[in-house]
């Protein structure tokens, strides 16, 4: 069987690896050695290789979609509907696991899949061969005549370890400009405007640090040397992990540098301390307000002084530390974005961000949302990022012209300006570019000192047009 897999994200800034294509064809081809794969990528495409792309014959096609992707996602496959109408095409992603039935009673797809996809993928090709019935594929949302039927949940993958590195030969690696990873699967911590538990649920599954090494290696060696994104939600939730993963880092000299997500809440001197001797040169965290009340109202699990106390003892390691705030959660006010502008002002946070809350179904926010707010635009969830400024609902508490004003004094102190544009910037993309390239032609540490060196005058440059 022939198989295409689909990336659409043309509007996506800066081109990565789809992580979850890449592990649905490395588990598929470790159950069935007769399943053939080609991937798309539209952001790093040639228009040539897109065109040879839909003009091949796939007997089935898997798109993934997030909200923002979901348009383009839709308008593949009308186009293959039109040009190869016999072509099974099958959606997944972060998108159809929040709207679930939805997705197959409003728009044209054959099948979709919810939840982690590894399985349920394997079992919807069984089922397309006629070796299995589609009640059976929990995970699988199909059509039995004119009824949508969303089969149970299916139980998430317990050993990590057990699932096969992503399919890294079927990307253009040499496009890339970093290597991302996943180290773990889901979060044990339930804040209101994330619906993160849709795909992974609440339980917190990670890999060992043998294998995040072995993967670390293959990379390295097989697809030159880069920096690195251990793109999890949360890379701290065990410390010892962490640190199990940062000596092997500084034991074996891999010389990478990369970056990650962490909790604040959930950092030690030693652990700071290991993530920077181990390559680590920038943390995430989200910081979401810097309003007590705020952060208990989105079940946030973290005060402000907690918050402030985990950014100097990461910044006393060497990290930098980039704080991501939002705008208009529960509990939030045009006064409570005034303290959080403050906070990012004087915490001695290296960079920050702010972004406006946006309702995703299958989330609290969501329901918060329609009991105590008021909806400003009709636009179906998915096009919810073309509003600009980004702001689709308001309260009584902090009304449309309040949150206007929020976003505004963001904009001012340079912390909105990642949400300006949706577009690919060329001259940014060309700026990281060289820098990339700097670092795999150079290697080591004069690479990675001129790649960081770079990426400061890009980001400061980012800072300035935004």
């Amino acid at each position: 069987m022939k198989i295409g897999l689909i990336n659409p994200n043309k509007q996506i800034k800066e081109p990565a690896v789809h992580l979850g294509l890449g592990y649905i064809a490395s588990y598929a081809r470790q159950q069935r050695s007769d399943l053939k794969f080609e991937l798309l990528d539209t952001r790093i495409a040639t228009q040539k290789e897109e065109n040879a792309f839909f003009d091949s014959q796939f007997d089935v096609i898997g798109i993934t979609a997030s909200a923002q992707t979901f348009s383009e996602a839709l308008e593949h496959t009308l186009k293959i509907g039109a040009q190869h109408p016999d072509t099974i095409i099958v959606l997944g992603g972060s998108y159809v696991s929040t709207l679930k039935a939805e997705i197959l009673e409003k728009h044209p797809f054959h099948y979709a899949i919810f939840g982690e996809g590894e399985e349920a993928f394997v079992g919807l090709i069984e089922c397309i061969e006629g070796k299995r019935a589609f009640q059976d594929v929990d995970g699988l949302i199909y059509r039995d005549g004119n009824k949508v039927v969303e089969n149970s949940r299916r139980r998430v993958i317990p050993e990590l370890d057990s699932i096969p590195f992503p399919a890294y030969d079927l990307f253009k690696m040499d496009r890339y400009g970093q290597h991302r990873m996943i180290t773990s699967r889901g979060c044990p911590y339930q804040c209101v405007f994330c619906n993160s538990h849709s795909i992974w649920t609440n339980k917190w599954r990670k890999r060992t640090a043998k294998n995040i090494l072995d993967e670390i290696d293959l990379l390295a060696k097989s697809f030159d040397m880069k920096s690195f994104i251990f793109n999890d939600d949360s890379f701290n939730i065990d410390l010892k992990r962490v640190e199990e993963v940062c000596d092997a880092l500084i034991e074996k000299k891999t010389g990478i540098i990369w970056t990650t997500s962490i909790r604040v809440d959930r950092i030690t001197k030693t652990v700071a301390e290991k993530l920077k001797e181990a390559g680590c040169y920038v943390v995430n965290i989200g910081i979401e307000s810097a309003n007590n009340d705020v952060l208990k109202r989105i079940k946030k699990s973290n005060t402000k002084e907690k918050i402030y106390e985990g950014i100097q003892t990461l910044r006393a390691a060497g990290l930098e530390v980039m704080g991501q705030f939002m705008i208009g959660n529960p509990g939030d006010t045009l006064e409570t974005i005034k303290e959080s502008i403050e906070f990012a002002k004087n915490s001695n946070l290296t960079t920050a961000e702010f972004y406006t809350a946006l309702p995703y179904q299958d989330s609290p926010l969501w329901d918060f949302v329609r009991l105590h707010g008021k909806m400003l635009t009709d636009r179906p969830s998915y096009e919810y990022h073309l509003v600009n400024p980004r702001i689709v609902f308001e309260t009584k508490e902090f009304t449309f012209q309040e949150r206007i004003e929020a976003v505004e004094l963001a904009r001012k102190n340079g912390f909105y300006h990642a949400l300006s544009t949706d577009k690919p910037m060329p001259i940014l993309d060309l700026g990281r570019r060289i820098a990339k390239e700097s670092q795999r032609l150079l290697g080591g540490k004069a690479g990675n000192k001129l790649y960081l060196g770079m990426r400061n005058i890009y980001r400061k440059f980012l800072k300035k047009g935004g």
